[in-house]
C-alpha cells in the first residue's frame, strides 16, 4: 500500500493478538502503519482511532490539495506575470519604435538627441547630428509600388545599423527621412563615416537607390532645434550639388 501512490497516505492500523514484541512492532511502524493495538481491542476504541486517524487522513489530505491549488495558482500567477511584462515590452517597444523599420520613431530619436546635448560630458565629447533623405523616393515609390518602397526603407535602416557603434543611433522622423546621432564623433570624422555608408549601399529586390546627408555638430549650451536647422541646411546643400553625397554645416558657410 504504502508503494502505491493510489494508497500510500491511508492510515494503516496493526491489529494483532500475539504478544507484544518491541522488535515486530517497530517493524511494524517502519512499514508505514500509524498504529498498533493488541487484542482484544473495545468496539469504541476502535471507532475512535479509525475515527481520528480518518480524519487526520482528510485533514492532511485537505492540506496537500489546498497546497496543490495554491501552487497551480501561483504558477497561473507567474505565467499572467510574465504575458503582462512581455506585452508590456511589447508596448513600450511599439510606442518608441517605427514599425516598418524598427528603429527608433520619430519621438524616440529626438529624445535620444535631446538626452545627448543634455549630457553634461557633452563639452569635453562632441556630438554631430545628421539628417538623411533618399533621394527621389516618390519615383520608387510609384515604379516599384509601396511594397517595393518599404523594402527600400528596410534595407536602408539595416545597412546603417550595420555601421554604428555603441551609442549611435538612426531614428525615422518622416516618410524617407532620418536622424542620425553620433556622440562621441567630430564633424569630419562624421562625414567620413557616412560616406563610407552611402558607398557601400547596395540595391534591394533589384531596387537601385541613393541617399542625400546633412551633418552638423553640436555647439557649446545650443539647442537641439539649432542643430537641426544647421543640418537640414547642409542636407539641403547636398540636394543642391546634385543628390547622392554628404555635406557638413561648414560646406554651407
Amino acid at each position: 500500500m504504502r508503494g502505491d501512490e493510489r494508497t500510500n497516505e491511508v492510515p494503516i492500523i496493526f491489529l494483532t493478538g500475539a504478544s507484544i514484541d518491541t522488535e515486530r512492532t517497530f517493524q511494524g511502524y517502519e512499514t508505514g502503519a500509524v498504529d498498533f493495538l493488541m487484542k482484544p481491542v473495545p468496539p469504541l476504541v476502535m471507532q475512535s482511532k479509525v475515527a481520528a486517524f480518518v480524519a487526520l487522513y482528510l485533514q492532511r489530505k485537505s492540506l496537500r490539495d489546498e497546497k496543490d491549488d495554491l501552487e497551480r495558482l501561483l504558477r497561473a500567477n507567474q505565467r499572467m506575470a510574465a504575458e503582462l511584462a512581455h506585452a508590456h515590452e511589447l508596448a513600450v517597444q511599439a510606442a518608441f519604435t517605427d514599425e516598418l523599420t524598427g528603429v527608433p520613431n520619430r519621438r524616440h530619436i529626438l529624445k535620444l538627441a535631446a538626452s545627448a546635448l543634455a549630457d553634461p560630458r557633452r563639452h569635453s565629447h562632441p556630438v554631430c547630428v545628421a539628417l538623411l533623405d533618399l533621394d527621389h523616393f516618390k519615383k520608387v515609390n510609384d515604379t516599384h509600388g509601396h511594397a517595393g518602397g518599404d523594402a527600400v526603407l528596410r534595407h536602408f535602416c539595416e545597412h546603417i545599423r550595420t555601421h554604428l557603434r555603441s551609442g549611435q543611433s538612426l531614428g525615422r522622423v518622416g516618410g524617407e527621412e532620418f536622424l542620425l546621432l553620433l556622440p562621441g564623433t567630430e564633424l569630419a570624422d562624421a562625414c567620413t563615416a557616412l560616406e563610407r555608408v552611402r558607398s557601400t549601399m547596395g540595391p534591394t529586390a533589384g531596387i537601385s537607390f541613393t541617399f542625400s546627408a546633412g551633418v552638423a555638430q553640436a555647439r557649446p549650451d545650443e539647442t537641439l532645434d539649432c542643430v537641426l536647422e544647421r543640418a537640414d541646411d547642409a542636407l539641403y546643400l547636398s540636394k543642391e550639388r546634385g543628390r547622392d553625397c554628404t555635406s557638413s554645416e561648414l560646406m554651407s558657410l
